[in-house]
């Protein structure tokens, strides 16, 4: 009897065509998901809201969490810039702008519409200095653009309104005696 012969050896892995890898598809930017989200919103958004809407807000709350991450306690000016059928910038305070924030996106969501960014001043302990800031915030955006209530204007401009929560917040900070 003989023994046939053993099969010929596969060919070495290097003879083999190796498959192309493709590089991952770059995620948009906050910018480009932000004017996504937008557009969306401006032109009539059904219920429930498109998911490119829902992502850009989590990244805007996945900001304002990273930016409260670590922060200080005490009470902050926030500024929500909202798109929908009557665009608006939202200023308040809150001591937990966190829980606060979510709030105002699930009640907006449920009306169509959507959180498009959102500013955090820094805190303040004081009431009086917190509330005389949202005061003077609110002043002085309401001077520029239409008031819808007390704390929304229409088609106000998200970076002013964040640069007046900021300056009202300087402005009525308590003064620190042991930096003098």
């Amino acid at each position: 009897m003989t023994i046939p012969p053993p099969p010929p050896p596969p060919p070495p892995l290097a003879a083999l065509p190796l498959p192309t890898l493709l590089p991952a598809p770059a995620l948009p930017s906050f910018e480009q998901t932000k004017e996504e989200a937008r557009e969306i919103l401006l032109a009539g958004a059904t219920a429930p809201l498109p998911w490119k809407v829902r992502r850009h807000q989590d990244r805007v709350l996945d900001r304002v969490h990273d930016a409260l991450a670590g922060a200080g306690k005490g009470q902050r000016l926030y500024v929500l810039e909202i798109a929908g059928p009557i665009p608006r910038v939202k200023i308040g305070r809150s001591n937990d702008p966190w829980v606060r924030i979510r709030q105002h996106v699930a009640e907006m969501n449920g009306y169509q519409y959507g959180l498009i960014d959102a500013h955090l001043t820094t805190a303040v302990d004081d009431l009086l200095s917190i509330t005389r800031a949202e005061a003077e915030a609110h002043v002085g955006v309401g001077k520029r653009y239409k008031p819808i209530t007390r704390e929304a204007f229409r088609d106000a401009d998200f970076m002013v309104a964040s640069l007046w929560a900021d300056v009202a917040i300087q402005l009525h900070q308590p003064l620190d005696e042991d930096a003098e």
